[in-house]
């Protein structure tokens, strides 16, 4: 692959029962040195096996591997530690490399602090403008942004799931929702955890009691047509 040019391919897809890291490294190098990083728009690589240990290099990061690829519309990456490291700064730094992107799906099926808060999720989507699909952990338990003070809404955005990521104020993480994410109907969430799957369930029941009552405000204004 790494001496290969493929300069017509749009979609690369990989499914493997285990993909050590190792393995996983040399993958992504080869795929950017060849000239199909300029013309890939779908990636998707999976691979469920947990058994696969972290890498030692403290440094590596397998998001910054896929920057290059500025045509992306489509990426999934699920399998072990595809999202270590991952923070505001690097999650904005890639949506900023992705200007097309649609659909991004990183799914970790190793367990990792969730880093991503709600001010790095507004920053991330401000540069992603098509995204209407995002699977990401995120730490809902980090109230650092207050909807009533910053007016961005990101319309596109249809589809949030949030895997398995903690709550504690379920009526706040529900109006920022409300607030910044207007196409969202209701937040897709883990199955794993009584608690999770109860505060979320809440946050989705607060969440479609505001999108109700701001419908029936705009009735009883008149003013329907400009909600």
């Amino acid at each position: 692959m790494r001496n290969s040019a493929f300069p017509s391919l749009t979609e690369f897809k990989m499914v493997a029962r285990v993909l050590p890291w190792e393995d996983a490294e040399q993958l992504f190098h080869a795929l950017s040195q060849c000239t199909a990083c300029q013309t890939l728009q779908h990636i998707d690589i999976l691979s469920r096996d947990q058994r696969v240990p972290e890498p030692s290099d403290s440094s590596l990061t397998p998001i910054t591997q896929f920057l290059g690829f500025t045509q992306l519309r489509t990426l999934q990456l699920a399998f072990p530690h595809c999202c270590i490291r991952l923070d505001n700064h690097l999650l904005s730094k890639a949506m900023s490399s992705w200007p097309h992107i649609r659909s991004l799906k990183l799914e970790d099926p190793h367990p990792h602090p969730a880093t991503i808060t709600f001010r790095g999720l507004s920053t991330a989507l401000r540069q992603s403008p098509h995204l209407h699909t995002l699977h990401i952990l995120m730490d809902a338990l980090n109230i650092d942004i207050d909807p009533q003070a910053e007016s961005f809404q990101h319309t596109s955005l249809q589809t949030l799931d949030v895997r398995t990521s903690h709550i504690a104020d379920r009526e706040a993480v529900a109006y920022i929702l409300f607030s910044m994410l207007p196409s969202v109907e209701s937040v897709i969430h883990g199955s794993s955890g009584r608690h999770i799957r109860y505060a979320w369930q809440e946050v989705n029941r607060r969440l479609q009691s505001l999108k109700s009552s701001a419908v029936l405000g705009c009735r009883t204004t008149g003013a329907t047509v400009a909600c």
